[in-house]
């Protein structure tokens, strides 16, 4: 999966949506580390009893065209109520207040740090377990140079199981039906925007 720029994949067989974090299962946990990002980056799990709150899981990032970590914060195991932005010096840059329940395991961490809409920035998304069902969105916040913080986008969060390709710079929804029909919608950025460019449908087999 070198390379790859999907978000979330879309099964081939039966046509049921698939969340990223499958694609991290693939990838072997480095020594120290305890866990991957959708992403790819490393994670470390600090011991937090449940339902105790603290530093749910500390994972190496890049932003602001630096290295850094960003901390998911909350009540173990994994009800996350912020995010917590470091430098390389361990400052803290930026805190957003969130909510949600993403998979933090030994396996995997269900955020993603990439550049989302193609201005050269990591961008963050954070994927929330709590509702069920095929069509669960992402939270994205947007990377602002000129602001040097990341700022939510609610377009971008609304998409059902979204994917972004960098080489054509566009991004994908992929929108499950009760019969597993997968229909796929095109958007392409304008002046910040997302503007749909068209969709396709798939039928389950």
């Amino acid at each position: 999966m070198t390379g790859s720029n999907t978000i979330s994949t879309v099964c081939s067989n039966r046509a049921i949506a698939c969340g990223v974090f499958w694609l991290a299962l693939a990838v072997q946990s480095a020594p120290g580390a305890a866990s991957f990002t959708a992403s790819f980056q490393p994670c470390v799990l600090p011991s937090v009893a449940v339902g105790s709150d603290g530093v749910l899981a500390r994972c190496e990032v890049e932003f602001a065209g630096r290295p850094g970590s960003v901390e998911l914060v909350g009540q173990a195991p994994n009800h996350v109520r912020e995010a917590v932005f470091r430098n390389e010096g361990n400052q803290v840059i930026q805190r957003i207040a969130v909510s949600a329940r993403p998979f933090i395991d030994p396996e995997n961490v269900s955020i993603i740090v990439r550049d989302m809409n193609f201005d050269g920035w990591p961008d963050f998304g954070l994927r929330d377990f709590a509702r069920t069902g095929a069509n669960e969105p992402w939270q994205f916040w947007l990377w602002e140079a000129a602001r040097s913080r990341f700022v939510f986008h609610s377009a971008l969060s609304r998409l059902p199981n979204p994917e972004v390709s960098k080489a054509s710079k566009v991004v994908r929804a992929h929108v499950v039906d009760d019969d597993s029909n997968v229909t796929t919608i095109t958007y392409k950025w304008y002046q910040g925007e997302l503007v749909e460019q068209g969709a396709e449908r798939e039928t389950a087999r």
